[in-house]
C-alpha cells in the first residue's frame, strides 16, 4: 500500500470539512462559536461532551479524552489505517491521489495484504463452485435453497472443496506467504508444522465491510459431520466481528431510501429477502448485537425492525437487541415469526408480501417485550419485574413524547397503576443518572487527565492574537521543559492548521490541543492573568531544568579539577537562579 507525502495529506485535509465527516456518523447539534456537540461515539454518556470545531477542523470528547482531525476520526470510528483514512477522505473530496511511496507502515502493508488474499480467496471459492468437477456439492445445496443466480453472484457465494490444502496450494502458486494465509484465518498450521485449509467442504459466504472489501468469510458445513454448522474467519487486523453487519454494503442504498432496517440473524435469513426484492435487510450472523453495530446502523436509518427466529433463543436475542438499539438512539420494533420459523422459511412458505405486511405491522418494543414475557404476567411480582426491565431500556430513550406513550402502554398491558409506573420509573431514572455520572467521572479521571488551566491557556493563545504574539516573543529563545503542554503550545505558535493534528508525537499533546481547539477562550481578564502566569511558569520550569544541568556540569568539572571552568559555571548558575527567583513561585 502506498503512502502519501505531507503536501498531499494537507491538500486532502484542507478539502475536507470535519463536520461533514463526523456528521455522517453521529447526530451533531449546533453550539456556540462554530462548534457542534453530540453524544460521544467512543464511550457511553447521557450528556453530550463530544465537540467538533469547524474553524479548527478538530474534534474532542471532554468525557473520554479522545480527539483529533478527520483522519483520526475515521481511524477510530471505522477502524481504518492512516492511509485508508486518507484515501477515503480523498475520494469524498474528489481528489485523485498519486502514490508517493510503495512502502507504507507495517500496519498498512499487513492490512493491504490481508484484503488482497481475501479477494483472491473469494474469487477462488466462486470459481470452485462453478467448476463442473469440483463444485457439485455446493451447487446441489444452493439448488435446494432455490436462490436466483443473480443473488448468488451479487453476494459472491462460493464453495470450499473437501480437501486438506486446496486453497493453501492455490494461494502458494499465486505467491502468497504461509504466514499471511495464517494471519488471514483461511489457513491453520498443524502440530507437525504443515498448513491446512480452515474451510473444507463448506458453502462459502464472503463478508464485506462498508467499502465492499471482503474482510472475512462464513462457512456452512455441507458434510453433516462437523460439530459446527457455521464457522467464521477469526478476528484479525481487517475483521472485527462486533463492528461488521453482514449485507450492509449491499443494503446501504435501500437503507438510506427507506430509513428502516430489517435486522435478521443468519446469512440465508438475509439472502431470501434480497432474492425476492426486499433489500433493506442486514444480519448479525449469529453473534449478539453490539453497540458498535447499532451505531453503524444509525448512520443509515432511524428505525430498526428486529425479525429473529421464533424459537426461544431467537426471542431472547431479540429482547437483548432492543436494549442495544434503543441506547443507540434508534426507534425499535420487533416480531417473531409463527411456528418457530425463520425469515427464509416464512418467505418460501408465505411469500414476500406476507413478510412485508408482518414487518409493517410489527409491534413497538414495549408491546413485544410484554408479549414475549407472558409466562411471567400471572403474578404481581412477574409484572413488576417486567416493568423494571423495560424501565432500564427506557432510560436510554431521549424522546420524551415516545417515553410518555411507552409508560402509558406499559401500565395498560401489565395491568399496573399508571401513576405508580411513572413514579417508579422516575426513581429508576434518578438512580441510573447517578450511576452514569459516577461512570463518566471515572472515565474522565482514567481517560482524560487534562489540566483545565493548561487547556484554558492554550485556548486563549489560539483565539486571541495579542496573547499569541506575546507568547511567541517571550518564549522565542527560551529553553523549555519538554512535555505535552510545550508540544501543543509550539504547534499553536507555529500557526498549526487542520493538517497538523495527526502530526503530534504524543497522544497527551494531541488531546490537550484538540480540547483547547474545541472550547471557547476564557473571558479577557482571566485570560490575561492566565497567560501571564503560564508564560512565567514555562520560563521558570525551563530555567530550573537548565540550572540542574549546570549543577551537573559543575560536579564533573570539579571532579576533573578544572577550577577555572567551575567558576564560569557557577557564575552562569547564579545568574539563572536569580532569574528563577525573580519569576517567583508559579
Amino acid at each position: 500500500m502506498a503512502t502519501y507525502n505531507k503536501e498531499t495529506i494537507n491538500n486532502v485535509l484542507h478539502a475536507t470539512d470535519i463536520v461533514d465527516v463526523v456528521g455522517r456518523a453521529v447526530e451533531l447539534k449546533p453550539a456556540s462559536g462554530g462548534r457542534f456537540v453530540a453524544l460521544c461515539p467512543f464511550h457511553h454518556e447521557k450528556t453530550p461532551s463530544f465537540t467538533v470545531s469547524r474553524d479548527r477542523q478538530a474534534y474532542h470528547c471532554f468525557g473520554c479524552g479522545k480527539g483529533g482531525d478527520a483522519i483520526s476520526f475515521l481511524r477510530e470510528f471505522d477502524g481504518l489505517s492512516f492511509t485508508e483514512a486518507v484515501h477515503r477522505l480523498a475520494e469524498d473530496a474528489g481528489i485523485r491521489l498519486e502514490a508517493e511511496s510503495p512502502r507504507g507502515s507495517g500496519e498498512d502493508r499487513q492490512r493491504a495484504r490481508l484484503l488482497e488474499v481475501n479477494s483472491f480467496a473469494a474469487k477462488y471459492f466462486v470459481n470452485t463452485l462453478r467448476d463442473p468437477l469440483k463444485g457439485g456439492e455446493g451447487r446441489r445445496y444452493l439448488n435446494a435453497r432455490n436462490l436466483r443466480e443473480e443473488t448468488l453472484e451479487r453476494f459472491g457465494l462460493g464453495y470450499a472443496v473437501d480437501a486438506w490444502s486446496a486453497l493453501t496450494d492455490a494461494a502458494r502458486v499465486e505467491g502468497y506467504d504461509e504466514r499471511l494465509l495464517e494471519a488471514s484465518g483461511l489457513v491453520r498450521r498443524g502440530d507437525r508444522g504443515s498448513c491446512y485449509d480452515f474451510f473444507r467442504n463448506r458453502l462459502m459466504v464472503p463478508i464485506r465491510d462498508t467499502s465492499g472489501r471482503v474482510v472475512a468469510f462464513g462457512g456452512r458445513d455441507l458434510g453433516g459431520e462437523s460439530q459446527a454448522k457455521y464457522i467464521n474467519t477469526p478476528e484479525n487486523a481487517v475483521y472485527k466481528k462486533g463492528r461488521i453487519l453482514y449485507g450492509l454494503y449491499e443494503a446501504r442504498e435501500a437503507l438510506r431510501k427507506t430509513k428502516r432496517a430489517i435486522l435478521v440473524e443468519g446469512y440465508f435469513d438475509l439472502l431470501r429477502p434480497f432474492d425476492v426484492g426486499i433489500e433493506n435487510v442486514v444480519a448479525t450472523c449469529g453473534t449478539a448485537l453490539t453497540p458498535d453495530q447499532a451505531r453503524l446502523l444509525h448512520r443509515y436509518v432511524t428505525e430498526v425492525v428486529i425479525v429473529y427466529d421464533g424459537d426461544r433463543a431467537g426471542i431472547q436475542a431479540a429482547i437483548r437487541g432492543v436494549s442495544v438499539l434503543t441506547s443507540a438512539g434508534l426507534s425499535v420494533r420487533a416480531l417473531t415469526l409463527p411456528q418457530g420459523q425463520d425469515p427464509d422459511d416464512f418467505i418460501k412458505a408465505e411469500g414476500s408480501e406476507a413478510f412485508c405486511d408482518l414487518v409493517d405491522s410489527a409491534p413497538d418494543f414495549v408491546t413485544f417485550y410484554v408479549e414475549m414475557s407472558r409466562d411471567r404476567l400471572g403474578s404481581i411480582e412477574g409484572r413488576t419485574s417486567v416493568a423494571r426491565e423495560l424501565f432500564a431500556i427506557l432510560t436510554s430513550l431521549d424522546d420524551e413524547l415516545r417515553r410518555e406513550e411507552y409508560l402509558k402502554r406499559m401500565a395498560d398491558t401489565l395491568n399496573l397503576n399508571e401513576w405508580s409506573v411513572r413514579s417508579e420509573y422516575q426513581k429508576t431514572l434518578r438512580r441510573t443518572a447517578r450511576q452514569l455520572a459516577r461512570r463518566e467521572e471515572e472515565s474522565a479521571v482514567s481517560g482524560n487527565r487534562i489540566c483545565q488551566d493548561e487547556c484554558d491557556f492554550l485556548a486563549a493563545i489560539m483565539s486571541i492574537e495579542p496573547f499569541r504574539a506575546k507568547a511567541a516573543r517571550v518564549l522565542e529563545k527560551a529553553e523549555l521543559l519538554q512535555g505535552p503542554m510545550v508540544e501543543a503550545l509550539m504547534k499553536v505558535l507555529a500557526g498549526a492548521g487542520p493538517e497538523s493534528v495527526h502530526e503530534f508525537e504524543s497522544d497527551e499533546a494531541r488531546s490537550l490541543y484538540t480540547a483547547a481547539a474545541n472550547q471557547p477562550a476564557p473571558e479577557a481578564e482571566r485570560a490575561e492573568k492566565l497567560v501571564e502566569k503560564r508564560l512565567a511558569r514555562l520560563l521558570r520550569d525551563g530555567l530550573v531544568q537548565e540550572s540542574a544541568h549546570i549543577q551537573e556540569a559543575i560536579r564533573q568539572a570539579d571532579s576533573a579539577h578544572n577550577s577555572e571552568h567551575v567558576m564560569e559555571l557557577l557564575a552562569q548558575k547564579m545568574s539563572i537562579d536569580k532569574r528563577i527567583q525573580e519569576l517567583g513561585a508559579t
